[in-house]
């Protein structure tokens, strides 16, 4: 009877660890298409982007750059998406409060008026303060094409 009650148990916790998992992912993916939402038509939705990062968040830029929120926002400023996809995405639990989501991104939109496309690579750190998902640490490096023949 006991070695029974133990199987079940062990079932009952595997099933829970894979609907946990699969909400992390779900949330963490969802959270991170609401930040690329911001930047989505003629303005950046600035308060909801400060909504979403936590305080003291950094951003390493494709060319390098590492900024805070408020220099994020100004660089950002200049630039309005017409349409991201974010694909391949993978999202990793580094602790009970904190994940990691990695994907590519396509976008297209303009740069002082200018129009712009590519593509990166991505991660963006997740933490959980005061019930909230909150992004914590965002790099991009754009992708290398192949210029191997």
């Amino acid at each position: 009877m006991k070695l029974k009650l133990a199987a079940v148990a062990m079932i009952f916790l595997s099933a829970y660890s894979v609907v946990q998992a699969q909400d992390l992912n779900k949330d963490t993916l969802a959270n991170e298409t609401k930040v690329w939402d911001t930047f989505v038509g003629t303005r950046p939705n600035v308060e909801a982007f400060r909504r979403l990062v936590a305080p003291g968040y950094l951003c390493i830029e494709a060319t390098g750059i590492l900024m805070t929120t408020e220099e994020n926002i100004a660089e950002l400023q200049s630039m309005t998406l017409s349409s991201y996809k974010i694909q391949n995405p993978q999202v990793r639990k580094l602790s009970s409060k904190s994940a990691l989501i990695i994907a590519r991104v396509k976008f297209e939109g303009t740069v002082d008026n200018h129009p712009m496309s590519g593509e990166t690579l991505t991660s963006t750190v997740w933490v959980r303060e005061g019930g909230k998902w909150l992004a914590q640490l965002h790099t991009e490096t754009f992708k290398k094409t192949d210029n191997h023949q």
